[in-house]
C-alpha cells in the first residue's frame, strides 16, 4: 500500500513561485493523503485479520464437530457391542443358575426320600446326572460369552464376572461332592446335611444373577467404562464352599 501513486493534480513539492498560503495548503494536503494511506493500510490489515480469524474459527468448529461425531460413533458402536455380548452372557448365566437350582432340588429329593422313608430314589439321582450334562454345555457357553462381554466392559466388571464364574464352579464341585457322598453307605448322612445347606444357599444363586444383570445395565449406561457402582457381593470360593458342604468336608 505504500506504493499507491498520487493523483495527477495532487500538490507535491513546494515551488519557489508558491505563495506562503499555497505552501501551507500543499503541506496540509500531503499530510491528509499520508493519513488516508495509513488508514487504508490499517483497514485492509484488519479485514485480512478478521477473515483469518473467521476461517480459523470455522475450521476449529468443523474439527470439533468431527471429533464429537467420531466420539458419538465410537460410543454407539461400543454400546451396540455391549448389548450383543451382554444379552448372551445374561441368558447363559440364567440358564446355568436354573440348572444348578434344579440339580440341588434333585439331590435334596434323593436325600429326603432316604432320610424320611429309607427309600433310594434313583429317579432323582438320574435326573440330576442328566442335568449336569446340560449344565456343562451351558458352562462352556458362559466361558465364551462372559469373556466376550468382558472385552467391551470395564476392569471392575471383569473382576466381578470372574467371581460369578468361580461361584458357578464352586457350586458344581459341591453338587458333585454331594452326589458322590449320597451314594456312599457311610456318607449318606453327610450328603443329607449338604443338601440341606444347599437349599439354604439357593438365595445366593438368584442374588448373583441379579448382580450380573445390574452389571450389564451399568455398563450400558456408561458405554463400558465404569461398573464400579455395582456392589459385587458374590462370595469367594472358600467361604462359599463352607456354606455348601459340611464342615468336615470343607476342612
Amino acid at each position: 500500500m505504500s506504493d499507491t501513486p498520487l493523483p495527477p493534480d495532487f500538490p507535491t513539492e513546494d515551488s519557489p513561485s508558491d505563495s506562503p498560503a499555497e505552501r501551507v495548503e500543499k503541506r496540509t494536503w500531503r499530510r491528509v493523503f499520508k493519513f488516508l494511506k495509513w488508514d487504508l493500510i490499517v483497514s485492509n490489515s484488519v479485514a485480512v485479520l478478521t477473515t483469518s480469524i473467521v476461517a480459523v474459527t470455522a475450521m476449529y468448529a468443523t474439527l470439533t464437530t468431527t471429533d464429537k461425531n467420531l466420539e458419538e460413533s465410537r460410543r454407539g458402536a461400543r454400546v451396540s457391542a455391549l448389548v450383543d455380548e451382554w444379552s448372551v452372557t445374561i441368558a447363559d448365566a440364567a440358564a446355568a443358575i436354573e440348572l444348578i437350582d434344579q440339580r440341588a432340588n434333585d439331590l435334596w429329593a434323593f436325600g429326603a426320600a432316604y432320610e424320611q422313608q429309607g427309600v433310594i430314589l434313583n429317579e432323582a439321582m438320574e435326573n440330576e446326572t442328566a442335568k449336569e450334562k446340560e449344565y456343562l454345555k451351558v458352562r462352556q457357553n458362559i466361558a465364551f460369552s462372559s469373556a466376550k462381554a468382558g472385552l467391551v466392559s470395564s476392569t471392575v466388571t471383569n473382576k466381578c464376572l470372574d467371581k460369578f464364574v468361580t461361584m458357578l464352579d464352586t457350586w458344581q464341585n459341591a453338587l458333585n461332592w454331594t452326589r458322590s457322598t449320597l451314594l456312599l453307605e457311610d456318607g449318606v448322612q453327610s450328603g443329607i446335611e449338604a443338601v440341606a445347606m444347599q437349599q439354604d444357599g439357593r438365595t445366593a444363586l438368584s442374588n448373583s444373577l441379579t448382580i450380573v444383570r445390574e452389571l450389564a445395565r451399568t455398563e450400558l449406561d456408561t458405554a463400558g467404562t465404569d461398573g464400579s457402582s455395582v456392589k459385587c457381593n458374590i462370595p469367594d470360593e472358600e467361604s462359599l464352599w463352607k456354606k455348601l458342604v459340611p464342615e468336615d468336608a470343607a476342612s
